[in-house]
């Protein structure tokens, strides 16, 4: 059986780094297509009999007609492959969602409940069960594969795939399911969706399991290279491999400008490490800072902002400060400085871990001192 899996599209998404009103936006909502259009054209590539989506199709529980006409047409160019969807914690199956109120090509299945079976007979003539669930609210506690309060007893002639969106833990919000149930069902195959990172096959003494991870990165926790699971799966083998489908990629980037005494000179050394304009950038400068010299973030985004899709600049810069002339200041942060250097003389060379330790908790400090000190966000 010649199979396509993509999961976690989010197509929609709000993608909170543009203005609602900014073109960018839109080109980001069109590129998340042209990243799930690749998986239709691997589909067609190979053949695939089966396009599997494990959850989180959508961003939301709502969606565009734009969205919604682009993946019915989608579905449509591939009338010989069977779509089954089972949807996640971001598109759960409810009243009001697409999968309810919008009408879907007669090759797409959804599942509905917490626990369904689905049995195809492939034009191959091979016979497929696939079990799956849908999420019913943005969380589910419930271990949907247990959701009858028992595992389901699979036929072992078939071939027998799981569809689900799970976080394959012990506990949690988004169906907790174990690796320990795949394997005492035995299925096939499991198809999951949820981490946004491709897994590998991983495959337990019974079954085996993969993650795609999502189709276009859409932040900067969304670094790797994004894409989908393809090729065959019998009785015997699995025969899947990653298939890359980023559009545009995300980049973190760290710059240590410890030898820059302008701001020209930063803004060249962005230019130099992050050479490719169509990628979305997060910057981090990093370094000690001259006395003499006052860095402007505000200047250096102002003289790179419009050469690039996207790049966000980050200082984690420190400035260079005379800690023996500030530990004779009679004010807290003396004494606090004072502490710390008394501190490293203690542990000397013997321990250059602590040492370092020390010293980094004392410019935490001092950044606290000044008030600098702020939450990284993504």
């Amino acid at each position: 059986m010649k199979v396509v899996i993509c999961a976690d599209a989010h197509l929609d998404s709000p993608f909170s780094m543009f203005n609602r009103s900014d073109v960018n936006l839109s080109i980001r909502h069109q590129e998340q297509r042209q990243a799930f259009s690749k998986a239709i054209d691997e589909v067609k590539r190979i053949g695939a009999e089966l396009l599997l989506i494990p959850g989180d199709l959508f961003d939301g529980r709502k969606a565009s007609m734009a969205t919604v006409k682009f993946l019915t047409d989608a579905f449509e160019s591939i009338p010989g492959t069977y779509v089954v969807i089972s949807p996640g914690n971001h598109d759960p199956y409810t009243e009001d969602s697409p999968y309810a109120t919008q009408s879907w090509p007669e090759n797409v299945y959804v599942f509905k409940q917490e626990l369904e079976r689905l049995d195809l007979s492939l034009r191959t003539g091979e016979a497929v069960c696939i079990y799956g669930g849908a999420f019913r609210s943005h969380f589910s506690t419930k271990n949907l594969l247990r959701s009858a309060g028992t595992l389901p007893e699979l036929d072992k002639t078939k071939l027998n795939i799981l569809l689900m969106h799970t976080s394959l833990e012990t506990s949690g919000k988004y169906n907790p399911m174990t690796k320990e149930d795949i394997d005492l069902c035995g299925f096939d195959f499991c198809a999951l969706g949820h981490i946004h990172k491709y897994s590998g096959i991983v495959k337990t003494q019974n079954s085996a399991y993969a993650f795609p991870g999502v189709t276009e990165g859409r932040g900067f926790d969304e670094t790797d290279e994004c894409g989908i699971i393809s090729g065959s799966i019998t009785k015997e083998e699995l025969a899947l491999g990653f298939v890359e489908t980023s559009v545009r990629k995300c980049k973190v980037v760290e710059i240590d400008v410890s030898d820059c005494q302008s701001n020209d000179q930063v803004v060249e050394l962005i230019r130099r490490n992050c050479p490719d304009y169509e990628y979305s950038y997060k910057v981090v400068l990093t370094g000690i800072i001259h006395d003499d010299f006052n860095m402007s973030v505000v200047m250096i985004n102002s003289a790179v902002n419009q050469q690039y899709f996207y790049i966000k600049i980050i200082s984690q810069c420190r400035q260079h400060l005379d800690v023996e002339m500030l530990a004779r200041e009679n004010s807290l942060r003396g004494l606090f400085i004072k502490n710390c250097l008394e501190r490293i003389d203690s542990v000397g060379d013997v321990d250059e871990d602590r040492k370092a330790f020390i010293e980094e908790a004392m410019q935490f400090g001092l950044d606290a001192f000044e008030g600098d000190v702020t939450i990284d966000e993504n």
